[in-house]
């Protein structure tokens, strides 16, 4: 069974490239997986993820401009709240793949995939 690629312009394949950029560090990963449960000032955000308030900024901006973020302003406080619950799905595809290919890498080793889940 052959899977048909999808039709893509090279426009369209630039967008796709800056979204998994926009992905591919660490930090918004995690400021998305905080904003899964509930919206959050930037403040609730620099305390769970103890790190600077300029560089949870920076980040949030960028997650922002990618439309994965909304923002409201509340007097001095800003909250962040997830526009793009999709995402989420993308995450989970991600996960599901690695957690396939450790089970593999631990049946190549000679550990069973039972075993090796209970480990995890």
């Amino acid at each position: 069974m052959s899977k048909k690629s999808p039709s893509m312009t090279p426009e369209q394949i630039q967008t796709v490239a800056r979204m998994f950029k926009v992905l591919g560090e660490p930090t918004r990963l995690s400021i998305l997986k905080l904003l899964f449960d509930k919206p959050l000032t930037v403040t609730e955000i620099v305390v769970a993820l103890d790190t600077k308030q300029a560089n949870v900024s920076k980040q949030l901006g960028m997650l922002y401009d990618a439309d994965l973020v909304t923002r409201t302003r509340h007097g001095n406080q800003v909250t962040y709240a997830i526009c793009e619950p999709m995402i989420f799905d993308l995450c989970s595809l991600v996960c599901c793949k690695l957690q396939k290919d450790a089970v593999q890498q631990a049946k190549n080793m000679g550990i069973s995939a039972t075993a090796f889940r209970k480990s995890i």
